[in-house]
């Protein structure tokens, strides 16, 4: 008995470490990964990211990018997932994407939506421009 005693008494300063044990389990899954660069072409390197469920409150997913600017995260088993990147400095995305499932691959739109925005931008300032010219010449003429 004295031994039994003597022994917990030992082996009691050890239970702590117990508690800081930390599990392990590896699974097969498939991830999506999301590149993401400036309009210069450099990668967005190593900024913030978190990624929301549909309709969710709180992210599922919050990490850095890579060295390359990918995001990579599991993505819910259905539904629109919204990814929101920010570096320090302001710049940033925040986008809704349908990510594939499955073995799916997909290439996101980001390019049309820029192409849309460069025109409206030219369209804008090209009535901007007339509209000045306009104005300038009721000036001369009056």
């Amino acid at each position: 008995m004295k031994r039994l005693v003597l022994a917990v008494w030992l082996l009691l300063p050890l239970a702590p470490a117990l508690a800081h044990e930390v599990h392990l389990a590896v699974e097969a899954a498939s991830a999506v990964s999301v590149r993401l660069t400036f309009a210069d072409g450099q990668p967005f390197a190593f900024e913030a990211f978190e990624v929301y469920a549909a309709g969710a409150d709180k992210p599922s997913a919050v990490s850095r990018t890579d060295a390359q600017g990918r995001a990579v995260f599991l993505p819910p088993a259905t539904g629109e997932v919204r990814l929101r990147a920010f570096a320090a400095d302001g710049h940033g995305v925040d986008l809704k994407l349908n990510p594939p499932r499955g073995g799916e691959a997909a290439v996101a739109a980001a390019t049309e939506d820029r192409a849309l925005k460069i025109i409206l931008g030219v369209g804008i300032l090209l009535a901007l421009f007339g509209l000045v010219q306009l104005v300038l010449r009721r000036k001369k003429h009056a």
